[in-house]
């Protein structure tokens, strides 16, 4: 039996890992992303008068959610890159 090339097998491994990196970034960005708009939500139907302030948070948790999958992003796009080079 033959063995692999040692470069293919870093080019299979790249590649892998790039989809790993921003298929689990973005599935963890999406449930951060709903648990914040979900208590965000809820915290206005308890207390509407209360919504602007609110409001500002729920934008930095999904601002802080959405880094997560840019993150993921430039991980994948460097090991996807690496392939090349």
């Amino acid at each position: 039996m033959d063995m692999m090339d040692p470069k293919m097998l870093v080019s299979a491994a790249c590649a892998l890992g790039a989809g790993l990196a921003i298929g689990l970034g973005a599935i963890g960005s999406g449930i951060g992303i709903g648990v914040a708009a979900s208590k965000y939500l809820e915290s206005n139907a308890r207390q509407p008068e209360s919504q602007p302030k609110n409001l500002v948070w729920f934008m930095v948790a999904y601002a802080l959610c959405e880094t997560q999958t840019l993150f993921a992003l430039l991980i994948s796009f460097l090991l996807f890159f690496k392939i090349g080079g």
